[in-house]
């Protein structure tokens, strides 16, 4: 007796190769750059009703317990840990129902989307690797996100590709300069 198992199917991808990251000159300075590309694949899952909580407006999750990034090669490892992106409902109801009356309640939203996209970087550059280099910025930058569906479970996989390099601040700025955001976000607008 064979059982077939139903696999994941591909429902929609983007892709942004690397690019340069922006830093604003005036308040941050790279002073190194990494030799190596640092490569980490994040897998989240979608609410499901199926879950403890009865409405599908729950917070989606990672997937896998968290592992090192891979650095200066091109196979994908297990994602890292992930503090959600909505800490209250609220966000979650608002990001969910912007303009998305028809969408099936486990599937993504495009806000959600974008979250996991933030939060992959985020957590790219948290990983103790970075730290152990002394990197806390971005030289270049570049993602894939590919929506999975396997019945009515969804899921997003994550790929950031990043340049580590070392930043430091000018003199009277903030912190906040060396944080941005992926590049070319508005990919996931729309159909997404």
């Amino acid at each position: 007796m064979h059982l077939h198992a139903e696999s994941w199917e591909i429902i929609d991808h983007k892709e942004v190769p690397q690019v340069p990251a922006y830093y604003d000159e005036a308040a941050v300075q790279i002073t190194s750059i990494s030799s190596k590309d640092v490569i980490q694949t994040f897998t989240f899952d979608a609410p499901s009703c199926s879950s403890s909580q009865s409405s599908p407006l729950q917070k989606f999750k990672l997937l896998r317990p968290p592992r090192s990034p891979s650095f200066g090669s091109r196979s994908s490892r297990s994602p890292s840990p992930l503090s959600s992106a909505y800490d209250d409902d609220a966000t979650f109801e608002e990001s969910w129902d912007s303009g998305m009356a028809f969408r099936d309640p486990h599937d993504f939203s495009p806000a959600q989307a974008r979250e996991a996209l933030i939060s992959a970087r985020c957590q790219l550059l948290s990983a103790s690797e970075m730290r152990k280099l002394g990197v806390n910025a971005l030289f270049s930058e570049g993602w894939t996100i590919t929506k999975l569906r396997k019945g009515n479970k969804y899921r997003l996989q994550v790929r950031y590709t990043a340049r580590p390099a070392k930043a430091v601040l000018r003199s009277g700025a903030s912190k906040a300069s060396l944080t941005g955001l992926p590049p070319f976000m508005d990919l996931l607008e729309g159909s997404w």
